[in-house]
């Protein structure tokens, strides 16, 4: 995706709870301490394609925030590990709070997905923003955060891409109910002064682009995944596996059974996913795991 100007969003993923380590002696001083425990108490940790920002509770009782970047390793398309590259940043914590900690946590990993480019889909309206940040592994297992109102922020994780795109078209909808004029929003703007209040135009405008975000998300990975699923159940029916006949699936979809057939049909043709069947059909661990790190 394109470069963010993030100059609404940054003082919004600007830790509350945390200051900068600058200087040079203190930093080492910090990440010596780290290096020298056996197991650092960890408070909160997130990991990207990008890099990592977690934060530890050390035994001298100071709670530090460590952000870096990393390198994946990749055999092909399959990943094999990750290792820290360049300077990392540390952070002091200035509360006790753990909760708080882990939300500056998720305030730095968010910024730092967005400038490196790790967030694979993002979307908002100035200080609000919705991004969706696969780990290392691959879009199998991603981060789903938002900043809400009153400058918080809010994460879920997903161990599903299609979970995973669903999550953040959900996030996005609820972001676009926010600039409508139904009974939702006239009960929210009860509950809370902060609502948006551009003008008409505007408003439609950015409801408009944000349902169009959240669809398409939506339908790119639907019919990716549906292909996929119809094409792997088609597959288990011909070899006699025991499974729902299409005939009686159909009925359940409240579709016709031509129309899912052909459906079906086109998915046993596509050969991207007849390379995923043929690689979980032959049993080869690595070349399952690769795939399955990789589909997107």
């Amino acid at each position: 995706m394109t470069h963010l100007d993030t100059r609404h969003v940054d003082p919004v993923l600007t830790p509350k709870h945390a200051t900068l380590v600058d200087d040079d002696t203190e930093r080492a001083r910090l990440m010596s301490q780290v290096d020298q425990e056996d197991e650092p108490d960890g408070i909160a940790g997130l990991i990207s394609q990008k890099g990592r920002v977690l934060a530890w509770h050390l035994s001298s009782g100071e709670r530090v925030i460590y952000e870096g970047e990393i390198k994946v390793h990749r055999n092909g398309q399959l990943v094999e590990g990750w290792e820290p590259i360049g300077a990392p940043r540390l952070y002091r914590a200035t509360t006790d709070d753990h909760g708080a900690i882990a939300e500056d946590v998720t305030r730095l990993f968010l910024a730092h997905s967005i400038r490196t480019g790790a967030a694979s889909r993002y979307a908002g309206w100035r200080e609000r923003i919705v991004a969706m940040i696969p780990e290392e592994v691959g879009a199998k297992e991603s981060k789903i955060i938002r900043t809400t109102v009153n400058g918080g922020i809010d994460w879920t994780h997903t161990y599903d891409v299609l979970d995973a795109y669903a999550t953040y078209a959900r996030w996005v909808n609820e972001l676009a109910i926010e600039f409508g004029s139904s009974d939702e929003l006239l009960a929210m703007k009860e509950r809370r002064e902060s609502a948006p209040d551009e003008g008409g135009m505007i408003r439609k405008i950015v409801q408009a682009w944000l349902l169009r975000e959240a669809a398409d998300a939506q339908l790119v990975q639907a019919r990716h995944s549906l292909k996929f699923s119809l094409a792997g159940h088609a597959r288990m029916l011909k070899e006699d596996h025991p499974g729902m006949s299409i005939a009686e699936l159909a009925r359940s979809l409240y579709t016709d059974r031509p129309n899912l057939s052909k459906v079906v049909k086109a998915a046993e043709r596509d050969s991207e996913i007849t390379k995923y069947l043929d690689a979980i059909q032959s049993g080869d661990t690595k070349k399952i795991l690769a795939l399955y790190q990789n589909e997107e």
